[in-house]
Formats: structure tokens, sequence, C-alpha cells
């Protein structure tokens, strides 16, 4: 996509420059409330005409997508709302739970110890007396 927006760049500057060359008189323009007549090359005229063209055209298209844009820009500042209502609510929902313990449940520790006096009873015994005794 790049090679062609690049090669076609080129294409109009090289239409533009033969435009140019080929078009050197010079034509009067007279605007009818000013009272001067404007002698200019016919190249410069055309040239004029084309960006007046583009500039009207990238007006109405910003004019058109203003409907587009406001409503893109109330849709953010909503999401933003939304947002720091979430981080309020998880605030308050942190705030209201009771720590977690830190290990396991109460049952679920007595569970533990059950299964491991079973699997290993010698390290019950050795964990009640030291590591190195």
């Amino acid at each position: 996509m790049k090679i062609l927006s690049r090669a076609l760049f080129l294409l109009f500057i090289l239409i533009g420059v033969l435009v140019a060359v080929s078009n050197t008189q010079t034509v009067q323009l007279a605007l009818w409330p000013l009272p001067h007549i404007i002698v200019m090359p016919v190249y410069l005229l055309v040239v004029a005409m084309l960006m007046l063209g583009v500039l009207a055209g990238l007006s109405m298209g910003w004019w058109a997508g203003r409907h587009h844009r406001r409503r893109a820009r109330e849709a953010g500042g909503e999401a933003a709302r939304l947002d720091r209502e979430v981080a309020r609510l998880r605030a308050a929902q942190a705030a209201s739970q009771p720590a977690a313990p830190s290990g396991p449940a109460p049952r679920d520790q007595r569970a533990l110890e059950r299964q491991s006096a079973l699997v290993a009873p010698e390290l019950g015994t050795r964990a009640a007396r030291g590591p190195f005794s």
C-alpha cells in the first residue's frame, strides 16, 4: 500500500510539472467585486483552483463528520464515568469483605495433618521434637 501511494504521488507530481511546463501563457483574471485584474500563468490558475477544490472537499468532509465526533466524545465521557464507578464499587467491596485467612481453613488444616500422619508418621513426631533431635 505504501508503494502504491508513493507511486501515485509521483505520478501526480509528474502530471503537475507537465501542466506547468505546457501552459506558461498568461491569463487575465478579473473577479467581479474587485476592481483589479490579476495577470498570471495558466498553470498557476489551475493549481489554485485545484487547491481550492481540495480545501472545499476537506471542509465539507469535516462538517459531515461532526455528528460522529460528538457521539464519540459523549461515549468516551460515559466510558470514563463507568470506569470510575467500577473502581469505586471494587474499593467498597474490598473494604466490606473480611480479610482472607493466610493459610488453609482450620478444617482443611486438620485434614492435612491427619493425612501427613498417615503417610509419614515419623515426620509428625520429628516435627514435634525439632529438626535436629
